[in-house]
């Protein structure tokens, strides 16, 4: 199978559907998709939308943890439960966020396209938001600031200009790292760079990052894609209590995160694409 779906859901279930109908309804094929219910209030799985996408021929997966076990966690578990599916194990899975909406008919045709462009030169990493380039030479320096972490020379698909960059005019266009809410990943490339380091990193914060700069150390390339899309971002990180049930904030884990991530990277970064 070219690409499976994957998707983690907090809550946030109307807004999901909202988006994620338009995959469903733009697409010329039946899709593969796997949602992870990170602990919601109301299983994922019942809700109508989920069952109208089964009735209309998709083949749509929900696995169910009893809490929110992280991004990191999460996608190991994605991870590893589709490459437990025999001859149905993707060569390629698109993780994505939950407010993603898909703009193009025949959305799917072309993502198909492209991704066996990208496996002709060596794609680790493929989305539609990118950066050539990431750190700077003082990212070590203490007091710990926020925004310490920098991305230059973005590349963005057609309905992202306004978050900042340059419109993408090729098929592919290099890159260093992309955003986390379309990280369309090699399954051998996450082998062979060991997956996600679920066990170090806590809960989210880096991991697109990460994954990114892992693909292109282990000899791969990353690209942005020239399809379009739109994310509306940041609900379930900046509406739902997550942090709070688990007795921390979003800021003390974005801080614990860059410090694994440094750690990890130190005497690599900065680092970008030519």
């Amino acid at each position: 199978m070219m690409f499976t779906i994957c998707i983690p859901i907090l809550n946030q279930h109307s807004r999901a559907a909202k988006y994620l109908d338009s995959w469903f309804a733009l697409a010329k094929g039946r899709l593969d998709v796997l949602f992870i219910d990170n602990g919601s209030d109301e299983a994922w799985r019942d809700d109508i939308v989920v069952k109208s996408w089964v009735d209309e021929g998709h083949r749509i997966r929900c696995l169910r943890n009893d809490k929110n076990t992280g991004v990191y966690s999460t996608f190991q578990q994605g991870y590893n439960y589709l490459m437990d599916c025999g001859a149905t194990t993707p060569r390629w899975i698109f993780f994505s966020h939950s407010d993603v909406e898909m703009l193009v008919p025949g959305w799917d045709v072309r993502l198909r396209e492209l991704l066996e462009l990208a496996e002709s030169r060596n794609a680790g990493v493929s989305g539609m938001f990118g950066a050539k380039g990431i750190g700077t030479p003082d990212i070590y320096r203490v007091p710990y600031h926020y925004t310490q972490l920098v991305r230059w020379g973005c590349h963005t698909v057609e309905s992202m200009v306004d978050a900042g960059g340059t419109l993408v005019t090729e098929d592919l266009t290099p890159c260093m790292v992309l955003d986390g809410f379309s990280l369309i990943l090699s399954t051998e490339m996450i082998s062979a760079v060991g997956g996600f380091d679920h066990e170090r990193y806590p809960v989210h914060h880096c991991y697109d990052q990460r994954i990114c700069l892992k693909s292109h150390f282990a000899g791969y390339n990353n690209f942005v894609l020239d399809l379009d899309c739109k994310h509306h971002g940041g609900m379930t990180s900046t509406h739902e209590k997550w942090a709070e049930a688990m007795g921390t904030t979003d800021l003390k884990i974005h801080r614990a995160a860059h410090k694994v991530f440094y750690e990890e990277f130190r005497g690599q970064l900065p680092v970008s694409v030519k």
